[in-house]
C-alpha cells in the first residue's frame, strides 16, 4: 500500500539522518577536549573552538528534532486524551498536526529566505575567526523539512487510524 509505504520511507530516512547527526556527538567532545588541552595546558586557546563547538551541537540538535517526532518525546498534557478511545484520540491529533504542519511551513519559508539570502552573500561570521556560515544557515530549513516530514508521517498515521479505526 503506496501510504505505508511513504510513511515507512519518512521513518526510514529520519532515522539515517538522526542515526548519523548523533555521531557529531563524538566530534563535539573531540573539538571541546582539544581546546581545553590547548587552553589549560599550552595556554594557547583557538579562535575557533568554541564558535565549531556551537555550530557542531546546534546541527546535533536541529537534527534530533525528526527523530524527537518519531520517538513522541515532545511535551504533551493527556490528562483528557489519556481516557479518549485510540481512534478519538487520531481525530484529535490530526486537528493538532494540521496546525503544526502550517507552523512548520511558515518556518521553513522563513529559514528558507534567510538561508539563500545568506547563500547568495556568501556571508561569514563576525567572530576572529571569521568563518563561512551560510552552509550552516542552510542546514536549518533541510532540518525543517525533514521534520515537518515527520510531522505529515504522523498525521498520516492518524488520519488513518481516526478513517478505519487500525493501525497503519
Amino acid at each position: 500500500m503506496f501510504l505505508r509505504k511513504l510513511v515507512d520511507g519518512i521513518d526510514r530516512l529520519n532515522n539515517a539522518i538522526s542515526s548519523l547527526s548523533m555521531w557529531l556527538i563524538l566530534l563535539l567532545i573531540g573539538v571541546m577536549l582539544l581546546e581545553v588541552v590547548l587552553r589549560y595546558v599550552f595556554h594557547s586557546p583557538t579562535v575557533w573552538g568554541a564558535e565549531l563547538s556551537l555550530m557542531i551541537f546546534g546541527t546535533y540538535m536541529i537534527y534530533a528534532g525528526p527523530s524527537s517526532v518519531i520517538d513522541k518525546v515532545q511535551v504533551g498534557v493527556d490528562i483528557f486524551s489519556a481516557r479518549w478511545s485510540r481512534r478519538t484520540q487520531a481525530i484529535v491529533s490530526c486537528v493538532t498536526y494540521v496546525f503544526t504542519l502550517i507552523f512548520f511551513l511558515g518556518l521553513i519559508k522563513l529559514a528558507l529566505h534567510y538561508g539563500l539570502e545568506s547563500w547568495k552573500m556568501k556571508e561569514i561570521s563576525t567572530s576572529a575567526w571569521g568563518q563561512p556560515i551560510y552552509q550552516q544557515k542552510m542546514l536549518i530549513p533541510i532540518a525543517f523539512i525533514l521534520t515537518c516530514l515527520q510531522t505529515l508521517a504522523e498525521f498520516l498515521r492518524n488520519l488513518w487510524m481516526a478513517l478505519t479505526g487500525e493501525e497503519l
